[in-house]
């Protein structure tokens, strides 16, 4: 009968694998349950038009509700609120009337956002006896009746984009650097076609080739630095399944537009994964007319640079290795 160590040294292939997985789950539930499972709104921009003892008064009863949560900005007219909305630079506004307080939304901007505002302010309202009414001034198309085809779209491509940088660092490892490169560029291509025909053709996106083009690009900006970390050595490929999913996903906010309100440290990294950035650049594209949309697109170019640079780099070394090694020389 053997030993503890032998039966370890013959089982070790399913032991890693089941360790591998339980560490897996237990991780990615962790990073999703602290972010998803309390929500609070953190510095959601509203613009207020209303005279500035009101808005002063407005937010400090909002301070006290929701510490953190609102920032209130002043405006002039409905008009130039309301264009804030469609810029991006506000997640809502308040508009006092003769006929009572009105607030505007965007839903399709992410439901998180809105929900939030529209409980925040009907409570403050119901406070001094006011009836709020809500109006929704970018309401999802009526194939995203909820607003959450842009984030799925992008959640779908993220799985078949990392096989692809798999299969790069791997399948492809005799080939030279440039065909390894081209090789996830056409399964991005393919796929942001793809993607952007699926999504017109089911939720009515519209939008085709801005669609195409933003998913292309979050593939590549998946797919190369996988790629490139598979290349240095095979296990960094977990590297990317944490940073990209397990992390992305929390991180993002989900279909609902939550990353204003998870914990401090998930909104820190917002603006630099690859799988929020791309989902707001779609919702944008389809919704707000792309204002907003460029640094997500240069965050994605980025990912997608640093990819090629790294395999480029690693592949390289890589061939040159046993050329210098002291057994090749001495041949």
């Amino acid at each position: 009968m053997g030993t503890h160590r032998d039966i370890l040294r013959r089982h070790r292939v399913p032991i890693a694998l089941v360790t591998a997985n339980l560490a897996f789950a237990s991780l990615f539930m962790t990073l999703a349950l602290s972010a998803f499972h309390q929500p609070a709104p953190h510095d959601l921009k509203v613009g207020v038009v209303a005279p500035a003892p009101v808005t002063r008064a407005l937010q400090r009863t909002l301070n006290v509700a929701a510490p953190g949560g609102f920032e209130l900005r002043e405006y002039r007219t409905e008009a130039q609120a309301r264009a804030g909305i469609d810029d991006r630079r506000l997640d809502g506004a308040l508009v006092t009337t003769h006929a009572g307080p009105r607030l505007l939304v965007a839903d399709a901007g992410g439901s998180g956002a809105a929900r939030a505002i529209t409980g925040a302010f009907t409570a403050v309202a119901a406070e001094t006896g006011e009836r709020l009414a809500v109006l929704d001034v970018v309401p999802p198309v009526s194939g995203d009746s909820e607003g959450l085809s842009s984030f799925f779209v992008i959640l779908c491509v993220l799985f078949p984009s990392l096989a692809t940088g798999v299969a790069a660092a791997h399948l492809l490892r005799h080939l030279r650097p440039i065909p390894r490169i081209t090789v996830p560029v056409i399964a991005a291509v393919a796929i942001g076609l793809a993607a952007a025909g699926i999504a017109d053709g089911i939720s009515g996106l519209g939008n085709y080739l801005p669609i195409a083009g933003i998913v292309a690009l979050f593939s590549l900006a998946i797919s190369l630095p996988t790629a490139a970390l598979g290349e240095i050595r095979p296990p960094l490929v977990a590297l990317a399944v944490f940073v990209f999913l397990i992390l992305g996903l929390p991180v993002s906010g989900g279909p609902g537009g939550l990353a204003q309100f998870g914990p401090s440290l998930f909104r820190s990294f917002d603006s630099a994964l690859p799988l929020g950035v791309a989902a707001d650049a779609v919702r944008n594209t389809v919704y707000f007319e792309a204002h907003d949309t460029g640094g997500y697109l240069l965050v994605l170019a980025a990912w997608t640079v640093a990819g090629i640079v790294a395999l480029m780099l690693a592949t390289n070394l890589r061939t040159r290795r046993p050329t210098n090694s002291p057994l090749a020389s001495s041949r």
